[in-house]
């Protein structure tokens, strides 16, 4: 329980931190490209960010293929989770697509690199247990 709390506060840190540096951007620089919806992919991520870390906690206590298993069922779900939510608003919102699939595309890969920082500690705790 200490890791996923530990983890969630992470990713929360991480993501506030993007929020505000994004907001600042498009309020800024880059304002004609602005969405309404900005802030949502932010709590998207956190959401999906939460229960993978959650997800990955829980296959890490399982053995070889059941974790494997699990591993694959949580990245399944993820994609398809992505792939919904930006169809859903290329096709009801689109309010500046563009910039919502880039701005969308940039939280994917922080996301993504957060995920396996969290993946590779997760793994190195696991090897440390098993070697003892």
């Amino acid at each position: 329980m200490d890791n996923l709390k530990k983890y969630i506060f992470q990713l929360t840190f991480l993501l506030t931190v993007c929020l505000v540096i994004g907001y600042a951007v498009f309020k800024t620089a880059l304002s004609e490209y602005y969405f309404s919806l900005y802030p949502y992919i932010v709590v998207f991520f956190f959401l999906l960010g939460g229960l993978t870390i959650f997800s990955m906690l829980n296959a890490a206590k399982k053995e070889g293929r059941k974790y494997f298993s699990t591993f694959m069922i949580i990245k399944t779900i993820k994609l398809l989770s992505i792939l919904v939510a930006v169809m859903l608003y290329a096709v009801l919102v689109g309010e500046n697509t563009i910039s919502f699939l880039l701005t969308f595309f940039v939280y994917y890969l922080i996301y993504s690199i957060f995920e396996a920082y969290v993946s590779m500690k997760l793994n190195k705790n696991e090897n440390e247990i098993s070697q003892e």
